[in-house]
């Protein structure tokens, strides 16, 4: 009997071990859960020195303890310490190359970035370990579409099972399908666009953006019709706006904007999309006032400093306008499209001797680029030298024959210089190539009045007031061709004109000399 009981003890306590292993694992487990749990939180509740804190006291023993080294990247990265974060997450791939949170994580982290390519790589590692993850094909689609792969685009998409498809990708997909020349596809999606419509109004806006933007207005009104509220949202009227607009009513589209307004009076896409639509209107003070208070909302981006420099310049507040343009080249230095909005408001302020290097500089880097060396040689022509300007005209038009500013200036130079024949040939070309460059149709019509082709004159000169006609000159050349044709009244009406605009000239010019605009940064 002993000896029995001494064969089965060894069995015994093995059974027991087991059986007690099986109790206390889960136990185990669920010790080890809650600390990474409980440290998630804080992370989420934006308490990162707490969460720190904790890390660092597990760190402190298990230095390799991967989910803790997870959690500790993360919080690098909220703390924009990009460098650090990017660092832990290497080193969790190190210690473990399949480790899904430290792929997200640097996709996540090289997309904030705009590292694209980068970002690329690390989502694709997620999908290589688990190719149904639904955040990280959804991140590939939209990043293989800002990249123009449209149909890897597509194939990422193709993984997430329709019926869990976030309503986000649905723009990007119809997006994809336009550029590969597979419109057809599109409007299946409309049906799911229509279902996510009231819980995701951006993509709804997104997705009616795509359908304008390819010319699909109808199908565009017929989805805003299909998904309207009871009672309208902002986001339902903004985007109702924007198919307005598409559908060529400016002015209804403003209203409706303004109805937003009203129910999210701090936004700035509503105050910029104002500001646009104020402009297509020609309603120039507006558009400056909208941009004002979407630039108050964001402070300095890029894309309200442009619009609201050239704004001021069409609502004569140069010294202002100088100023946005300057303001958007400290937000964005040595960019090459702020840098000619620059230069072009300081030829328009009358500033020629500021705007000359800095156009010097921009024609030299785009070298075959004929706007470039036309703002270059309207620079030097202001500035007064006209040699130059000739040279860089001459640029401009090897490039573009057809540039009517660039005929213009030619002409301009060639009658300085008394060269007759070749100004009317510059600038009938300039009319030629542009029949709205009322500048040109003016100086034309006064070239025709000064070598006694009245009726030519009359009629160029009509043209240029249809044009522009808030423009004082014009109307005084008008009143001379018509009182050298004998037509007395007509003569009289313009001259009327030309004295009650000049007046307003004058006094808009007292106003313009009392602005001083800003200095220059200094180098």
């Amino acid at each position: 009997m002993a000896s029995a009981h001494r064969t089965d003890a060894p069995f015994f306590i093995s059974a027991a071990s087991f059986l007690l292993l099986l109790i206390v694992s889960p136990v185990l487990l669920q010790a080890q859960a809650a600390p990474r749990a409980a440290i998630s939180r804080l992370i989420s509740q934006n308490r990162l020195d707490e969460a720190e804190q904790r890390l660092w006291s597990i760190l402190a023993q298990q230095p390799d303890r991967v989910w803790a080294l997870d959690l500790m990247a993360e919080i690098r990265v909220r703390q924009k310490r990009m460098p650090e974060g990017e660092a832990l997450f290497r080193r969790v791939l190190t210690l473990d190359p399949k480790d899904i949170q430290a792929h997200r994580g640097l996709g996540d982290l090289y997309r904030s970035l705009g590292k694209n390519t980068e970002a690329i790589e690390s989502y694709s590692q997620v999908i290589a370990i688990a190719p149904d993850d639904i955040a990280a094909n959804r991140a590939l689609a939209a990043l293989y579409e800002e990249a123009g792969q449209f149909k890897e685009s597509i194939t990422a998409a193709g993984r997430i099972p329709a019926a869990s498809r976030p309503p986000e990708l649905l723009p990007i997909l119809a997006t994809d399908y336009f550029k590969i020349g597979e419109p057809s596809k599109v409007p299946p999606l409309i049906p799911s666009m229509v279902r996510h419509a009231s819980s995701a109004p951006k993509a709804l806006s997104d997705f009616v953006t795509v359908l304008i933007r390819n010319g699909y207005v109808d199908d565009a009104a017929h989805l805003v019709e299909a998904v309207k509220p009871a009672k309208a949202s902002a986001d339902y009227l903004h985007t109702l706006a924007r198919v307005r607009a598409a559908q060529g009513h400016p002015q209804e589209a403003l209203e409706l904007l303004d109805r937003a307004r009203e129910l999210q009076p701090n936004s700035f896409d509503l105050f910029f999309d104002s500001a646009q639509l104020a402009a297509q209107l020609n309603h120039w003070d507006e558009m400056v006032d909208f941009l004002r208070r979407a630039d108050n909302v964001r402070r300095d981006r890029p894309e309200v400093l442009q619009k609201l420099s050239l704004a001021l310049l069409k609502t004569g507040h140069r010294a202002q306008a100088v100023a946005a343009a300057r303001r958007l080249n400290s937000v964005q230095p040595d960019n090459p499209d702020n840098e000619y909005v620059l230069a072009f408001t300081l030829i328009e302020a009358d500033l020629p001797d500021e705007a000359v290097p800095i156009a010097r500089t921009l024609a030299a880097a785009r070298p075959n680029d004929a706007n470039s060396q036309l703002l270059l040689a309207i620079a030097e022509f202001k500035k007064g030298d006209t040699a130059a300007a000739k040279q860089d005209l001459q640029r401009c038009l090897a490039l573009d024959p057809h540039s009517s500013d660039a005929h213009y200036y030619s002409g301009l130079i060639a009658r300085r210089e008394g060269s007759i024949d070749a100004a009317q040939k510059e600038l009938e070309e300039a009319v030629r190539a542009s029949p709205e460059n009322a500048a040109a149709q003016a100086e034309l019509g006064t070239l025709y009045l000064q070598t006694g082709n009245l009726e030519q004159a009359r009629s160029t000169l009509e043209q240029a007031i249809k044009l522009a006609p808030a423009i004082s000159q014009y109307h005084y050349h008008l009143a001379l061709a018509y009182t050298r044709l004998g037509l007395q009244d007509p003569a009289h009406r313009e001259m009327e004109t030309y004295n009650r605009l000049r007046q307003a000239e004058d006094e808009e010019h007292k106003r313009r000399t009392s602005e001083t605009p800003p200095p220059a940064a200094q180098p």
